[in-house]
């Protein structure tokens, strides 16, 4: 009861060059549609406000060891911060350029606004020698429905980044 096989009972299965066009494809068809299913907008009022959070503790902090006030000024309407001093615009320990955080101009910021400020009725803040703020309040940064504020608390000027809705 022996059979053998015969030649029409052969395998099929794919080839290496048809799973390769299958994978292609679906890269593609990846590429075109996670853009428009992952919004990037929480990314960046995430990444802005922590930015802002970290320059206005570097404001604190270079208040009180070079023991002069130091003025952070915001401009609403060009989506931009200055760090400065009574000479005039600090400059960035890294990049060596005047302080100045425009999220209009950076990569990555295209859907950021820094929708109010308020700093006792003032769109700057100011930290004195022991790196008390001249006045509380707060910047509130939006990119689609992702909103957050970071606060800067009287007497102390503790900052701290609190969101707000998503």
């Amino acid at each position: 009861m022996w059979q053998s096989q015969s030649k029409s009972n052969k395998r099929s299965a794919f080839t290496l060059l048809e799973l390769m066009v299958v994978v292609l494809i679906l890269a593609i068809a990846a590429a075109v549609a996670i853009p428009y299913a992952v919004s990037t907008s929480d990314l960046q009022v995430i990444s802005a406000a922590r930015m802002l959070a970290a320059d206005l503790q570097y404001a604190q902090n270079t208040a009180i060891t070079s023991q002069t006030p130091i003025t952070v000024s915001f401009n609403v309407n060009a989506e931009s911060y200055t760090l400065s001093n009574a000479s005039g615009a600090l400059i960035h320990p890294i990049t060596k350029e005047a302080y100045v955080v425009n999220f209009a101009l950076q990569k990555g910021f295209d859907k950021l606004d820094i929708s109010s400020v308020s700093f006792g009725g003032s769109a700057n803040v100011a930290f004195d020698e022991l790196g008390s703020p001249d006045n509380a309040g707060s910047v509130t940064l939006q990119a689609g429905p992702h909103v957050y504020r970071v606060d800067v608390a009287a007497a102390t000027g503790r900052v701290t980044v609190t969101a707000l809705g998503s």
